[in-house]
Parts: structure tokens; C-alpha cells; sequence
């Protein structure tokens, strides 16, 4: 158990250095936002983590632990700009997702703008042994003010062991540029990745903590952390995305879970998120 927490300990600290840099920003930015509102709820440090169907998204080697059949969805008005919404489903070694971004009509005088944007992802994931590995295809498109799309592949590894669960996931691998009619984006290479100290005491009663860096080898890393407390069918979460502060709670009946996360900014006004989960 020492050693355990020495580890985790250590992590926490190399992370914490690597966040003091500045924020960086992706093309196709939509990938940037949750799927999950329990995973909002934690800061979105779920690559570490990712064991539910969220997994999809997060890290795809979760996926090799998934025993049941889930379908969630989750809608936002993001920063109370855009509309935003996404539907995703797994199953043991499988899953996809759908993501939709709406700004609806903007009027700025005699013109009138409007940006929308959707994404798509396919995972796969299997385990052997306390080892996960898996794969996330995710295909990106805009239509509006321009048609354009593009995609890329992220590998990911999950290593699991009953305190300790290690994360990683390299976006961006491999990838084809997005074509815009004046200029051409580039998909960049980030690597994240993550450690989460799993406690249950006893049957229905537990709690998570996690930790996660992104771009860590890049000019603008950022840090993540969550935390995550449960008693039976309701859970009560703490986190910091990066950029500000996340709360959340979700409450369980059955087969059935509701989820809920707030996303605190400074410069933009907060953010409510809601999902809801079904298992089979």
C-alpha cells in the first residue's frame, strides 16, 4: 500500500509541474468536450479511469472490461453560446459516438453566421490480463460556414490492478489534414495521460481519484484532476478541467443513471451538463 501511494504521489507531482505551462487548443475542437457529465464532473481526467461506456471516448482500451450493453446521452448549452449534444453506446470490446455543435443563427447587422459541427468516433478495445489496449477512429466535419472534413486515429493502454489504474492515449497518430478553402489544418500529435487510485471499503461504497496531463511533451501541457466519492446509487464529484473548477452529481436507479456536472469559467459564463445512462 506504501508503495502504491508513493507512485501515485510521484505522478501527481510531475503532472502538477507540467500544468504551471499555458493552455493549447486542437483543430476540431468539438473532440475537446466531454461526452459524460461524470467525467465533466472530475475535470474530464478520465483516460486513467475510463470504466464505464464513456470509455469510448476517453480511452477505448477500457473497453476490454465493459461487461454489459450502455447507451448514454448528454446535452449542454455550452457557455450559453452553443448548443451542444452527443449520443454514444458500448459493449464489450466495441463502441461509438456521435457529437453535434450548433451556434444556431448569429445576426451581426446585414450578415448572418452560423457555425456547426459534428464528429464521429469508433472504438475498440480488449484486455489480456491487468493490460488493455485499444484503438479510437474519430472523423470530423463542419458544414457550415464551410463543408469540410477530416480524421484521425488515437491509440490507447489501460493498465488496471485492483488500487491503481495507469491511462495513456496519443491523439492524433495518424491523421488527414482538414481541407478549408483558404488553408489547410493539421491534427497535432498530443500525448495524455493519467493515473487513478481506486478505493472500495466495502460493496456499493467507494471512491476515485484521479490525475491526468495533456501535451505533456509539447510547448503548452495541461493538468487535470478529479475526484469522486459513492454510496450505493448516488456520488458526488470535485474537479479542475485545466481551465476552472467542475462539480457534479449523479444519482442510480437500477439500470438507469443520471448524471449531472457544472463547469465554472472566468471569462465565459458557466456551463450545466446532463447525461443519461442506460445498461442491459
Amino acid at each position: 500500500m506504501r508503495r502504491v501511494m508513493t507512485i501515485f504521489v510521484l505522478v501527481i507531482s510531475l503532472l502538477t509541474v507540467a500544468g504551471f505551462a499555458s493552455g493549447y487548443g486542437n483543430v476540431a475542437g468539438i473532440f475537446d468536450l466531454s461526452t459524460s457529465a461524470r467525467a465533466a464532473g472530475m475535470g474530464g481526467a478520465f483516460v486513467a479511469l475510463a470504466d464505464d461506456a464513456s470509455a469510448v471516448f476517453y480511452n477505448p482500451a477500457g473497453l476490454g472490461w465493459i461487461n454489459d450493453i450502455s447507451l448514454s446521452s448528454l446535452v449542454a448549452r455550452q457557455f450559453d453560446a452553443v448548443n451542444y449534444a452527443s449520443l454514444q453506446f458500448a459493449l464489450p470490446y466495441f463502441g461509438a459516438a456521435v457529437l453535434y455543435l450548433d451556434s444556431g443563427l448569429i445576426e451581426g447587422g446585414e450578415d448572418v453566421f452560423r457555425y456547426a459541427s459534428g464528429g464521429g468516433v469508433v472504438s475498440t478495445g480488449f484486455n489480456i490480463g491487468p493490460v488493455g489496449i485499444g484503438g479510437r477512429f474519430k472523423v470530423y466535419r463542419a458544414t457550415s460556414p464551410n463543408d469540410v472534413t477530416g480524421w484521425a486515429f488515437d491509440p490507447g493502454i489501460l493498465v488496471v490492478t485492483d488500487l491503481v489504474r495507469v491511462g495513456l492515449l496519443i491523439e492524433n497518430a495518424y491523421s488527414e489534414p482538414i481541407l478549408f478553402p483558404s488553408h489547410t489544418e493539421d491534427w497535432t500529435p498530443l500525448m495524455r495521460i493519467g493515473i487513478a487510485l481506486t478505493l472500495a471499503p466495502s460493496d456499493g461504497v467507494g471512491v476515485n481519484a484521479t490525475v491526468e496531463g495533456a501535451g505533456l511533451f509539447s510547448g503548452s501541457p495541461r493538468l487535470y484532476a478529479g475526484f469522486e466519492t459513492y454510496v450505493d446509487g448516488l456520488a458526488a464529484r470535485v474537479g479542475y478541467d485545466g481551465d476552472g473548477v467542475t462539480f457534479g452529481l449523479s444519482v442510480r436507479f437500477s439500470s438507469f443513471q443520471i448524471d449531472w456536472a457544472y463547469i465554472t469559467r472566468d471569462a465565459f459564463p458557466d456551463t450545466h451538463r446532463v447525461s443519461l445512462s442506460f445498461s442491459f
